[in-house]
């Protein structure tokens, strides 16, 4: 069996976080890359599932940080960064979700799509849903319009007949997947942890490299899958949609123009009223009024 070679100035980083199985999966598909990274670390972060075991156990050769309590996506992250970097002088940085499981071409196309544009401190793949692999989970990045209140996923539950086979420039890449130039990743400062525990840090950052003048670039030619969703949360999934409802208003401090200020404001009572009407369906109002909680909690703090 021909061993791949290694590559030194690749570095991946798995957050981890109560979901054994699946981190396991993930590792054993990085096992697999074309493009043997130099260092894989993986982040429990504060997992009381004995993930972390499990991983020193099945993956000795893991560079394994246990965090004692969960530092969030940004902070897990970021944590992540600092031991790769200790670990090997890297180059690239993929960022890996537990639940995220990769093509073994995966880091070969997104390094490639970087080397060749160098102005790209970003490259986000084609994602497919795990549990129905014909089915797109993201097909470049997101779409962010701050000023519909709206962050999508590309082609999100739509059947992949083609449609997404064109790359190029995207206004935000994907978390649980993403490929980031080094060089960029640390001139922006990384993941802002201000976006701990709950959601957007990874557009935060995304709109960040834009106005540093990097961009971000859709590589259809790397493939990977992903679980996502909140299944699993239970009780927390009302403390989900509100910290996340309250994150979306400090990324509108963030980025959001005056114009864009003013088209959120006059949407805002049609989504919530939307949303209620989602949940009074599906019997979850509890969630929906986490979500308006949200923002106001959002409101409530100013500033940036």
């Amino acid at each position: 069996m021909t061993t791949a070679p290694v590559h030194e100035s690749l570095a991946v980083i798995v957050l981890s976080y109560n979901k054994r199985e699946r981190t396991l999966r993930c590792l054993e598909s990085v096992r697999r890359l074309a493009r043997r990274p130099g260092v894989v670390v993986v982040v429990d972060n504060g997992s009381a599932d004995g993930s972390a075991d499990a991983v020193a156990a099945a993956f000795p050769e893991v560079r394994l940080v246990r965090s004692p309590v969960n530092t969030g996506a940004a902070g897990g992250r970021n944590l992540g960064v600092r031991a790769a970097v200790a670990a090997a002088d890297a180059r690239w940085l993929l960022f890996l979700d537990d639940d995220s499981v990769v093509h073994e071409q995966l880091a070969e196309q997104l390094a490639a799509a970087l080397c060749d544009d160098p102005q790209a401190g970003l490259a986000t793949p084609k994602a497919y849903r795990l549990d129905s692999p014909d089915v797109i989970a993201s097909a470049g990045g997101m779409r962010v319009r701050l000023g519909r209140g709206k962050v999508v996923d590309l082609g999100a539950g739509q059947r992949d007949a083609g449609q997404f086979e064109g790359g190029g420039t995207v206004d935000a890449c994907v978390g649980f997947a993403v490929l980031a130039r080094r060089e960029a990743f640390e001139q922006v400062g990384g993941f802002d942890e201000a976006f701990n525990p709950y959601g957007w840090e990874e557009v935060d950052l995304s709109l960040r490299m834009r106005q540093a003048g990097w961009t971000i670039r859709y590589v259809p030619t790397a493939v990977c899958w992903h679980a996502g969703g909140t299944p699993g949360r239970g009780a927390r999934v009302a403390a989900y949609e509100r910290g996340k409802a309250a994150n979306f208003l400090r990324l509108m401090r963030r980025h959001a123009t005056a114009r864009e200020w003013l088209g959120f404001a006059a949407v805002l009572p049609l989504r919530l009223a939307h949303l209620v009407g989602m949940r009074a369906r599906d019997r979850s109002v509890r969630v929906a009024w986490a979500h308006a909680l949200g923002i106001v909690d959002g409101l409530r703090r100013g500033g940036r």
